[in-house]
């Protein structure tokens, strides 16, 4: 089980190191671009402050909060203990002095992300400051395991259901937030624990944001970057829809976001390092004629990595040294705007395998119309 693959390098790590334990804390948030060093070592979700207690000997035990969440993080942990509290601090005291473990030899990851009054109360239960490692849950799990790619691509079917809905509802004078409520909803009827939604629209678009009480029109370009969670795995797709039938001129524009799609898959390859794939995807760019455009303010990244497991191997940008592995996950999107168009939209959840970037989609993304 790849929980053991993960607890067996903690204590790999540990006995290097020479510490007895490792406390790795969270603060309750469960962000589609950052890993939840809990969730990476007991499979919960914590809805507040809690922390997994990871021992040499491999025994681990979740302290979570507030207590009366126990019972449902008892019933899917994969901790060998739980045990819940409604202070972090004392239920950390508590398990400490239950496992008899010296305070002095902990190793710290994560404290840096509660409050402050929390993370202190903690420090002077473990006698003062400890030494920290904090991203070492992200860099232990950010190849996914079996378990986590199937979680994938069922998040990856939850996001296209919901791409469906939006063609099929999408119409002229409806509201922007009317149409990501719906969505929203649609999605969690269907499974999704979170979705964290951007959609927007207009003639001319600048970038994606937040919904608004804009009304849809004809001719509009509606942007939506959807991300549902699913099993704790975030995905995204990114999607362009036009109400009516698009330009000629918008369809080759267009083309030129799916190339630059394609040309990234390709380039991401076991050992390729991150710039090498946003350079590949900037080079169809440069190639078309708009090389300025490849920096903000025209677009931010070409793709970022998807939490809650890991957040590697995190932004896809032209100057990150990080190598892929197979195994890695995250969103590739050539998103871009063009002086023509405006702001297109063209990304997919992939995975890394020796034949390039899968992607997670049963259709990847195309310029598609609802006709009027």
């Amino acid at each position: 089980m790849a929980r053991d693959v993960r607890i067996d390098e903690t204590v790999k790590y540990l006995e290097k190191e020479g510490f007895d334990a490792m406390l790795a804390a969270c603060n309750g948030q469960n962000l589609f671009l950052d890993s939840n060093v809990v969730f990476v070592f007991s499979g919960v979700r914590p809805i507040a402050e809690s922390a997994v207690i990871i021992e040499r000997s491999g025994r681990s035990t979740l302290v979570i909060t507030p207590g009366w969440d126990a019972e449902r993080a008892a019933e899917i942990s994969r901790t060998d203990d739980t045990l819940g509290c409604d202070d972090l601090a004392d239920g950390i005291e508590r398990a400490l002095k239950k496992i008899k473990l010296n305070p002095a030899k902990v190793v710290t990851v994560g404290l840096v992300t509660l409050f402050a009054e929390t993370a202190k109360k903690i420090e002077k239960v473990l006698g003062g400051k400890r030494p920290a490692n904090d991203g070492f849950a992200s860099q232990i799990a950010r190849v996914r395991n079996a378990d986590e790619l199937a979680a994938g691509k069922k998040g990856t079917w939850i996001a296209e259901r919901g791409y469906e809905r939006l063609r099929e509802i999408a119409r002229p004078g409806m509201r922007e937030f009317e149409l990501t409520a719906d969505l929203y909803c649609y999605m969690k009827g269907m499974g999704a624990e979170d979705n964290f939604l951007l959609l927007s629209a207009s003639q001319h678009n600048l970038a994606v944001r937040a919904s608004g009480h804009r009304k849809l029109d004809v001719g509009d370009i509606i942007l939506s970057e959807i991300t549902p969670c699913y099993k704790g795995q975030f995905v995204q797709i990114c999607r362009t829809t036009v109400i009516g039938e698009p330009s000629p001129l918008l369809r080759e524009k267009y083309k030129v976001l799916q190339d630059a799609m394609h040309r990234g898959q390709e380039k991401a390859v076991p050992g390729t390092k991150v710039k090498d794939v946003a350079n590949a995807i900037n080079d169809v760019f440069r190639a078309a004629g708009y090389g300025k455009y490849c920096q903000p303010p025209y677009m931010r990244v070409r793709g970022h990595g998807l939490g809650i497991t890991s957040d590697r191997p995190g932004d896809i940008t032209d100057d990150s040294e990080v190598v892929l592995e197979e195994g890695m996950v995250f969103v590739m999107h050539p998103n871009q705007y063009l002086p023509e168009t405006g702001y297109l939209m063209c990304g997919e959840p992939v995975v890394i395998t020796p034949q390039g970037a899968q992607s997670f989609s049963e259709r990847d993304a195309e310029l598609d119309f609802i006709p009027v």
